[in-house]
C-alpha cells in the first residue's frame, strides 16, 4: 500500500486526479468492451441462460432469400470504447507541458474518444444473416412473410430450404429442418 502512495506522490495534483481518472475508467469500461454481446445469445447457434428449459413456440417456414449483412456492436459498447479512448487521449496530452496543455488535453480527449469509438465499432461489428421466410398459415388462414436478423454464428441457410421459426423467451432464430424418421411410443 505505502508503494502505491508514494507512487502517486511523485506526480502534480492535476497529474494525479486525471491518472486516478484512466485507471477508474480502465476498471469500469474495459470490462464492458469486453464483455460478450447479447447478439450472439440470439443467433441459431448460441441460447442464452434465459432462454434454456423454458417453453417456446416452432412453426414451419421456407426460406424465400438470404442476404449476409452487418450487426453493429449495440451503442453502450461503442460509449464504452468512446471513454477508454477518451481517456487514454487525455493520459497521453498530460505529458505536454507549458501553455498549449489545456488545448492538448482537449484535443487528446476528442480525438482519443472518438477513435475509441470507431475501433470499438470495427473490432466489434460482426455478420448476420438477413432472411425472408414464407411462414404456414395457421387453421386455415393464408401463409404471411416474416423477416429475421440473425447474428452470427449462424448455420448458413438456402432458398428454398424448409426450417424452423423457434420464438424462445421472445427471442427469434431460424433454425434447419432435420429431415429423418421420427419414431412415437404408445
Amino acid at each position: 500500500m505505502k508503494t502505491i502512495i508514494n507512487f502517486f506522490n511523485g506526480y502534480r495534483r492535476d497529474e494525479r486526479n486525471l491518472l486516478v481518472f484512466c485507471i477508474l475508467m480502465l476498471i469500469f469500461a474495459v470490462p464492458l468492451l469486453l464483455a460478450t454481446e447479447p447478439a450472439h445469445a440470439q443467433s441459431g447457434n448460441v441460447y442464452g441462460a434465459g432462454q434454456v428449459q423454458i417453453h417456446g413456440t416452432a412453426e414451419e417456414a421456407v426460406v424465400m432469400q438470404v442476404i449476409i449483412r452487418k450487426a453493429e456492436p449495440s451503442w453502450q459498447t461503442r460509449a464504452a470504447g468512446a471513454g477508454v479512448g477518451s481517456a487514454l487521449g487525455g493520459f497521453i496530452a498530460s505529458n505536454v507541458s507549458g501553455n498549449g496543455r489545456q488545448a492538448a488535453g482537449f484535443i487528446g480527449l476528442t480525438v482519443g474518444g472518438l477513435l475509441g469509438e470507431r475501433a470499438t465499432n470495427v473490432m466489434l461489428t460482426n455478420a448476420a444473416q438477413e432472411i425472408i421466410l414464407r411462414v404456414a398459415g395457421r387453421e386455415g388462414s393464408p401463409p404471411r412473410l416474416v423477416t429475421v436478423i440473425q447474428p452470427a454464428p449462424f448455420d448458413p441457410l438456402i432458398a428454398g430450404e424448409m426450417v424452423y421459426l423457434i420464438n424462445t423467451a421472445g427471442r427469434v432464430r431460424v433454425i434447419h429442418q432435420i429431415q429423418q424418421p421420427v419414431a412415437f411410443n404408445h
